[in-house]
């Protein structure tokens, strides 16, 4: 292919007059062989300009989108088959896989798998890093099977002298490892096979640089390796690659990393530069691997039971041989800091992090616990002190200080918050440490001659110690005065962090009880003050923060708030307006708080606080619109979400309020319309859940409108959350069904949202809720469906000739047959005849429907599904004679099914009984670890799922408390494979649950007898194969029925002012069910 007109078309895309016409230009020539050779070329040609080598991004973003073929797109994520979709304009049709698309030839993915690893050597950033990103997709799709030669191109390079040739094949080789990092163990195989070549060789490498090479690209290398090991071991350690004997060699390697002294040409970088440098990133990702091979591989404590020797061994090694080290090593660390000397945030923050994993064990805590003084002295208060940047920030931009406070992942990586958890950790786990904490604290809290900066620290560990000191008899007694004394007087304090420091310290005696109730208004009374009138907006947001706290608290009860209740306006207007100034959610969640606690108080301001919310969120949404800063349009999402989820509250709480409701609707309005009619997608699932509420009870005319609004965002594109819009949908059928039904395209907007889930393969999940939808319709709307039905049937049938994985979706579609059925069997069997006749398509599946029903029987759950099911069956034992012959070859399953149905309803109201008798029962939530004695090491299961999860690589079906897996096997419970509880679906309520006097058990009994008097042999014809255990197990049906009738009868006239105490059959009623003789019967036809 010539290069110059490609180079040229590159160019172009880079001019706003020419770009459009230049991309469909590059649409049309990148399908042509030889395409990714073109552009390998102009990569590494430097006579190119930086516009044409651009092409990196082009490669990169062409192998994404073109590098999969189906077969192999069907091993990867659904995410994926949607990008790749979408990318190649491919669409699903009914009952098809996936159109065939184009896939980058054989001959060019062999050029590019040959040439990648030496381009990227040959190119620096950025071109480099878009090449890295090119070879994952290859990676992720070609290793090992079509890439076999990957690992050797790897080691050549790795075996050659060039360090420019060892970096860039460490950052290709990192991609792998990366995909491999969250696998399980049996999906490792190949990466272990690959590291038992590979590992030797890059600690070779890494310590030919280590002993011989200062150079700064010396240490990006080291660094890279350090990288790759952490990926490698931090979550599953290979004996076969790493035996104790070679895992113990790199962990030295590691410890030599952090007692290494760095170059002296760091000391004149300025700090942000030096935290950012390679070498002090070495020793960051050195104890990164300490860290975690503690945690998860070098603890006996930590592992699950059951783990083979070779764990256990490398467990005991590491805890008694190796930890001592480490830890001798982060005190060297921390002494470099307490001197004042330069270290790195990061790498004190992971050394703190080492040390508190160390008090869980009682080995590691005796070797740290002489030091224990010094560590909360001279290292944690420090940290816990105010800074001088933390005060300018305070003061020149509050709004920034507090998005910083409440930054999760800066917190996470944070020195202070690290001093916070190796203080709170080890105060709850190891009394010695309590105690000298408090020692110590009791020393400063005393001495007049402290800085405002020192009074920050004293009141900051306060806060962290609290919870703990709360729990502890021998300071709970102390502590009311103690709070008095030195916590209420800096809510007073002249200087602005020091009133919003003692308001995060009384966070945490939330739950002290006072002595004296005085004390108790007191606190609530300068939380207040804080917050409603403090100038400081950072001092207003550790108030309200806390203010939540104490409100969340059950024993500040009715006295809490009626100290509340006289300043309610003007709080709830001032946590609005911080909302406004910060924008961030954390703030929110005490908003909605105050209004769940607070309802009926807050009805005067309920329609302004609404309006004040409502066009604070247009302004986020309006902002983050326009907003090229992705982080701040992610935080403007989180707080307007939060926005939603306030009105959401506001309208619960409004519910039993009309009026107010009316008007609190109108001004929402303006929300929804927003969302909806432009298409903004990240509200959606709120903004719909919002509609539910307001549609919970009653649907107003301004409702409808949304119902509208609702059907064009489906159409459009919404589709995708049906599940969520289903929701609303059953509210305005089942809470207002004559204006449904007043508008004939009311119902047919719903059957044809239905239908476009279900003909357009949406999903399993999505389907079986529009299933479940028609099923409410048909129930709620019952003889105005009649015309409706043919499409219905015809719809069925039509989804139950493709494939179905689920068992809840076939459920679903059989019980739409069965409630069609229930309600008028003459009218089913005819919709059955005529869709047949219309659609011969349809027919197999049609005369197939009795057969499926009666192998899924014993798949229904839950209590509406059995009651469908039940009802169904009762039904059919009820059926006119002219239908027998439909039904002749199920009619021995229709008993033993109702047998399974009803069994299974008596178990599920015996269980609903019991849990209504248990509802008292109430645990507290202790969430302070328990101290453990100084010998004793804590049992720790590691919840490492955290960071797998924020990859999104582990499926929630695959937790489990330390991550390799539950080996629970069961147990030994008769009903452990009943399922007791409701299924997602039958959470939408229908006409079953709203009539009382529908009873399935009496419908049973009244079947039973009229078939008693049956003269065509079907009665023999349903007990022939009867087994004596089965005829019993009918009888207890019976009794219950009985039994269960009573005491509808008991507790009516309980109900009206009277009780029946007599235990008499009632009339009417059968206590016993003649089965009569089933010897030489057989079921005839009628003729």
């Amino acid at each position: 292919m010539d290069l110059a007109p490609v180079v040229e078309t590159l160019q172009a895309t880079l001019s706003p007059q020419l770009r459009k016409h230049a991309e469909e230009k590059l649409a049309q020539i990148c399908k042509t062989a030889g395409f990714i050779p073109c552009l390998v070329q102009i990569i590494l040609n430097e006579q190119f300009d930086m516009g044409a080598r651009q092409a990196a991004i082009y490669l990169k973003n062409h192998i994404n989108t073109y590098w999969s073929d189906y077969n192999d797109l069907k091993a990867t994520t659904d995410s994926d088959i949607i990008t790749l979709a979408n990318a190649v304009n491919v669409n699903k049709a009914a009952g098809d896989n996936i159109q065939k698309f184009f896939v980058i030839s054989d001959p060019d993915k062999e050029y590019l798998r040959n040439i990648l690893i030496d381009a990227v050597i040959r190119t620096k950033d950025p071109l480099r890093c878009q090449l890295i990103t090119a070879a994952g997709t290859m990676i992720k799709n070609d290793f090992p099977s079509k890439w076999p030669q990957f690992i050797n191109q790897i080691h050549t390079c790795l075996s050659t002298d060039n360090i420019n040739a060892w970096e860039s094949a460490l950052l290709i080789f990192y991609t792998l490892v990366q995909h491999y990092e969250y696998k399980k163990v049996e999906d490792r195989g190949p990466m272990d096979d690959v590291m038992f070549v590979i590992l030797p060789l890059l600690h070779q490498r890494f310590m030919q640089l280590f002993a011989h090479n200062d150079s700064d690209q010396s240490a990006l290398i080291q660094k890279q390796i350090l990288k790759i090991f952490h990926a490698y071991t931090q979550l599953h350690l290979s004996f076969r690659v790493l035996p104790t004997q070679t895992m113990a060699t790199w962990l030295d390697t590691c410890c030599a990393v952090i007692e290494r002294r760095l170059p002296e040409r760091l000391d004149a970088l300025d700090e942000d530069d030096r935290a950012e440098h390679p070498w002090w990133k070495c020793k960051k990702w050195a104890l990164h691997i300490l860290i975690r091979t503690f945690e998860r591989h070098g603890a006996p404590a930590n592992l699950p039971k059951g783990q083979p020797p070779d764990r256990i061994e490398f467990a005991n090694f590491y805890l008694k041989g190796f930890s001592g080290k480490v830890i001798g090593l982060v005190f060297g660390i921390l002494e470099t800091y307490r001197q004042k000397m330069y270290v790195s945030p990061r790498v004190i923050q992971l050394s703190l992090n080492y040390l508190r994993e160390s008090v869980r064990h009682a080995f590691s805590w005796k070797i740290m616990q002489n030091n224990i003084v010094v560590l909360i002295q001279d290292i944690i208060y420090p940290l816990l002190c105010i800074n001088d940047d933390d005060i300018e920030l305070f003061n020149e931009e509050p709004v920034e200080f507090v998005r910083a406070r409440l930054d999760i992942l800066d917190e996470y990586i944070s020195p202070v918050s690290a001093a916070e958890l190796f203080l709170s950790e080890a105060v709850a786990k190891r009394k010695d440490a309590l105690m000298k904490t408090v020692s110590f604290l009791g020393t400063i809290i005393h001495n007049d001659t402290v800085t405002t900066k020192q009074k920050d620290g004293i009141l900051h560990m306060l806060g962290v110690i609290g919870n703990v000191l709360i729990k502890k008899k021998a300071f709970v007694n102390q502590l009311e005065n103690m709070i008095v004394q030195y916590l209420f007087p800096e809510l007073q304090s002249q200087t602005a962090f020091l009133r919003a420091r003692a308001c995060y310290a009384l966070r945490n005696f939330s739950k002290l009880e006072y002595t004296n109730h005085d004390n108790s208004v007191r606190c609530l009374t300068y939380l207040i003050n804080c917050l409603c009138n403090d100038t400081s907006l950072p001092v207003k947001v550790e108030a309200a923060m806390a203010l939540n706290l104490f409100m969340s608290d059950s024993d500040t009860g009715e006295k809490g708030k009626a100290i509340i209740v006289p300043h309610l306006q003007i709080i709830v207007m001032r946590i609005i307006e911080i909302i406004r100034q910060t924008e961030i959610d954390d703030v929110m969640i005490v908003l909605q708080k105050i209004v769940g606690l607070f309802d009926q108080e807050l009805q005067p301001i309920a329609v302004q606080m609404t309006s004040q919310l409502v066009e604070f969120f247009k302004h986020v949404v309006c902002s983050e619109n326009s907003s090229n800063d992705e982080s701040k349009t992610e935080e403007r999402t989180v707080a307007a979400m939060g926005v939603l989820n306030t009105l959401d509250t506001i309208v619960s709480c409004m519910g039993e309020k009309p009026e107010i409701l009316a008007q609190i609707e109108q001004i929402i309005y303006e929300a929804i319309l927003l969302v909806l009619r432009d298409g903004i997608l990240d509200f959606y699932e709120e903004i719909l859940t919002l509609i539910d509420t307001l549609t919970i009870n009653t649907v107003s005319p301004l409702m409808w409108q949304v119902f509208y609004l609702i059907k064009e965002a489906f159409f459009r594109d919404a589709a995708d959350y049906f599940a969520e819009i289903m929701n609303c949908l059953h509210n305005y059928v089942v809470n207002d069904t004559p204006s449904f039904l007043s508008q004939p395209d009311r119902i047919e907007t719903v059957f044809e949202m239905c239908k476009h889930v279900i003909v357009n393969d949406l999903g399993e999940d999505s389907e079986a809720h529009a299933a479940k939808l028609i099923e409410v319709i048909i129930l709620q709307c019952q003889d105005n469906m009649s015309v409706a039905l043919p499409a219905i049937v015809q719809l069925i049938a039509q989804r139950f000739q493709r494939e179905i994985v689920t068992s809840e979706l076939r459920l679903m579609l059989i019980q739409v047959f069965i409630v069609i059925l229930w309600l008028n069997p003459d009218r089913f069997f005819q919709t059955l005849n005529t869709v047949a006749a219309n659609d011969p398509s349809t027919q197999s599946t049609i005369a197939n429907f009795f057969n499926q029903w009666m192998t899924d029987c014993e798949l229904f759950a839950g209590v509406h599904d059995r009651r469908v099911a039940a009802l169904g069956l009762c039904t059919l034992l009820r059926i006119d004679s002219k239908y027998y012959s439909a039904i002749s070859n199920i009619v021995p399953k229709i008993l033993p099914n109702c047998i399974h149905i009803y069994q299974g309803l008596m178990k599920t109201y015996q269980h609903n009984n019991d849990d209504d008798s248990d509802d008292d029962t109430d645990d507290d939530d202790d969430s302070v670890p328990s101290e453990i004695d100084d010998g004793e090491d804590e049992n720790i299961r590691h919840e490492d799922e955290f960071l797998e999860k924020l990859k999104g690589k582990v499926p929630d079906h695959e937790m489990s408390g330390d991550g390799v897996g539950n080996d629970n096997d069961g147990d030994d419970n008769d009903d452990s494979d009943f399922d007791i509880d409701e299924t997602d679906l039958e959470s939408y309520s229908t006409v079953l649950e709203a009539n009382e006097d529908i009873d399935e058990f009496q419908i049973f009994c009244e079947s039973l007898q009229k078939l008693q008097s049956d003269t065509t042999g079907y009665n023999q014809a349903l007990l022939q194969n009867l087994t004596a255990e089965q005829r019993t197990q009918i009888q207890n049906i019976i009794h219950y029925a009985e039994k269960r009738k009573q005491e509808k009868e008991s507790n009516k006239m309980r109900e009206a002012g009277g009780y029946n105490f007599s235990q008499a059959a009632l009339v009417g009623q059968p206590t016993n069910f003649n089965f009569g003789s089933t010897a030489n019967t057989s079921f005839q036809n009628p003729k």
